[in-house]
């Protein structure tokens, strides 16, 4: 008997398909490598990587380009998060890219918004109000009512937050939440107001500057606690000292700044000596997520007569440049300072060496700086140069 004759199918497919196929595979690929690497290290989960992912392609495209046309005196926060600019405007939360393509704005109708941010992670409220919201990239992941009126918030690394509020009974009370905003921590503070907020990467310690009036007298203290014990770690009180802001730098050191000291402590309880301003005047400070920090003063409490100092987050001076002229605002990146005047903007490298100068229009608000892009608020916009000069 003859067998039958097989007859052999043959699939082809169109260059452009394999092509498409290929890439597709190579991203899915590198998608998954970089998700387990991060999920290793502790710094993504699932919910971020998809909220990074889909604003990333939604940054595909071009804008109508620089300068971009806002209010200058409506925004209230501005951040650099993942070579893009987050906005919080008195109407919106918005995202701009390179371009000035703006990626999903989020309307609000919060009387006196702000808000804190760690890498991609944002806690937008309303202060003085109960109202507030958590947002990754620009989605909105969680909307919230606060038991009592809003003075301070945080949100950490790992996807937890924290508030402070107005008690009852007590002047103030931080509670801690988790990521699935349930509270975890709750601290009441009997005569202190809760001035700032901070969460450790690790997500299990809390640093909180608090102020208080004795004898006619401003006085502040740091707290840290951890959320698995009933006692307070450590409290630092800080005489005379009005602190406006505190910060973890590393996974257990934090930086707080006052009004006229700079303060590091290591491992939560080992006080290091403070940087004290003397007769100079705190003008503006700002840090990096990765614990990059710069800090200007005003020289004798003139306005004419600047400082800037730059340091790494192991508390090293990198270093320190005098202006004799005043500073409107200063940023950092890992890699470059900004430094905003009245009519131009200076950008440095880490040696703190002199890269370019440039000039702008409008009056100046405030600067950001990312890589080899600057932006500049101004009262005529948002303006983007180029952070060398080229």
């Amino acid at each position: 008997m003859e067998e039958k004759s097989k007859k052999k199918i043959n699939i082809h497919f169109s260059r452009k398909t394999k092509l498409t196929v290929s890439v597709l595979f190579v991203l899915t690929a590198i998608l998954l490598i970089v998700f387990t690497a991060a999920q290793d290290l502790g710094n993504m989960t699932i919910n971020t990587m998809v909220a990074d992912v889909k604003a990333y392609f939604m940054s595909l495209g071009a804008g109508d380009g620089y300068p971009y046309d806002i209010d200058a005196v409506s925004v209230r926060g501005m951040k650099i998060n993942n070579s893009n600019i987050y906005l919080l405007t008195d109407d919106k939360t918005t995202t701009l890219n390179s371009t000035a393509k703006e990626i999903m704005p989020q309307s609000h109708t919060y009387s006196s918004p702000a808000m804190k941010s760690k890498n991609s992670r944002f806690i937008i409220y309303d202060l003085d109000s109960t109202r507030f919201r958590i947002q990754q990239n620009t989605e909105i992941s969680h909307e919230g009512e606060a038991s009592g009126r809003i003075m301070a918030a945080a949100i950490g690394k790992k996807g937890n937050y924290a508030l402070g509020t107005y008690g009852e009974n007590v002047q103030s009370v931080l509670t801690v939440y988790s990521k699935k905003n349930e509270a975890i921590f709750v601290w009441d503070f009997k005569s202190e107001r809760i001035v700032d907020i901070a969460l450790s990467d690790n997500g299990k310690f809390a640093a909180v500057a608090t102020v208080d009036a004795l004898n006619g007298e401003i006085n502040s203290k740091l707290y840290v606690f951890d959320f698995k014990s009933e006692e307070y770690v450590s409290c630092f009180d800080y005489k005379g000292t009005t602190l406006v802001r505190v910060d973890y730098v590393k996974s257990t050191d934090i930086v707080a700044v006052g009004d006229n000291l700079r303060s590091y402590i290591k491992k939560n309880t080992q006080k290091q000596d403070d940087q004290s301003f003397g007769s100079d005047q705190l003008r503006n400070y700002s840090l990096t997520d990765t614990g990059r920090s710069t800090l200007v003063v005003s020289r004798y409490g003139s306005t004419a007569l600047s400082n800037m100092k730059v340091y790494s987050k192991k508390n090293d001076e990198q270093f320190s440049l005098d202006f004799e002229k005043e500073v409107k605002w200063a940023d950092s990146d890992d890699k470059y300072t900004a430094v905003l005047f009245e009519n131009e903007v200076k950008t440095f490298n880490k040696k703190g060496e002199e890269l370019a100068t440039q000039t702008f229009t409008g009056e100046p608000i405030r600067v950001a700086v990312d890589g080899k892009r600057t932006y500049v608020l101004t009262t005529a916009g948002l303006q983007c140069i180029k952070t060398r000069g080229e």
